[in-house]
């Protein structure tokens, strides 16, 4: 019982995955990034009347949560501090979030970047039983991965410096990705959902991943979008955002529509 999360939160960020250590900024303890995690929380609660505000990710729905803990933080060298925060819906006290709060250092403060579900409330008999999200947010692959160093980024690498682009963006954007349909010329704002899996590397075309972005006042309405990527002096950047599937409505419902396949890896316009 326990956990949830999305919300796109302002920061510095550098676009790529291959940032290395960051290099002369003050090392925080566990006990500085908690504090600074929950004096962010304190005032997100201000502002939301006196509960956490938080969009689900997977439905766009709006929740109502109360701080409960902070149980684990990690660092990543080069990307920050991920800690793990327990909450409950107000007024259901036996509903359960996990959600993942990720922060990084700007000089000697802590930068709020994302936070994300983890695990979620799941009616099992007369339970509520905390379900893990499916794909996992690409810090807990970190932790799962095989030891040794490879030439090809690995895929966690990859939808980090997807996540960061994201958020950066997000943050110049008032809280959206702001995307102009190359199609129709319509300036979307959109709501980052997940990033898919597998991530690939296409020869000669660098790094590719699929992504599904929902539009901000319209959560039935989901676009799927690929970035790709190529190493750049050492990191990996974004270097082309397209949209692959857009939401075309059916009856009362939205599905979703291909704009381009892949023929040996090249994409193909579908007229």
């Amino acid at each position: 019982m326990r956990r949830l999360g999305v919300l796109f939160i302002g920061v510095l960020v550098v676009i790529g995955a291959f940032l290395g250590p960051l290099a002369g900024v003050h090392a925080f303890t566990t006990e500085e990034v908690k504090a600074a995690i929950q004096e962010y929380i304190a005032q997100k609660i201000k502002e939301g009347g006196g509960v956490y505000r938080l969009k689900d990710e997977m439905t766009g729905q709006e929740l109502a949560l109360e701080f409960v803990k902070i149980r684990i933080v990690r660092k990543i060298e080069g990307h920050g501090y991920f800690a793990d925060v327990d909450f409950r819906v107000k007024g259901e006290p036996e509903k359960f979030y996990d959600i993942d709060f990720w922060v990084r250092p700007e000089g000697d403060k802590l930068i709020f970047v994302d936070a994300r579900m983890h695990k979620y409330p799941k009616k099992e008999g007369n339970e509520w039983v905390l379900t893990t999200v499916t794909p996992l947010p690409w810090w807990w692959a970190v932790a799962q991965e095989h030891p040794g160093e490879t030439d090809e980024a690995k895929a966690w690498q990859v939808k980090a410096a997807i996540h960061t682009h994201i958020a950066e963006k997000a943050r110049e954007g008032g809280g959206v990705y702001r995307l102009k349909d190359e199609k129709t010329g319509e300036q979307l704002a959109l709501e980052f959902v997940k990033i898919h899996d597998p991530v690939r590397r296409i020869k000669g075309q660098g790094y590719f991943a699929c992504t599904d972005f929902r539009v901000q006042v319209q959560a039935e309405r989901v676009y799927d979008i690929d970035f790709w990527l190529n190493e750049e002096k050492d990191k990996l950047t974004v270097t082309q955002v397209r949209i692959h599937k857009e939401p075309v409505k059916e009856g009362t419902g939205w599905v979703q529509k291909l704009r381009y396949t892949f023929e040996q890896d090249n994409p193909v316009e579908i007229p």
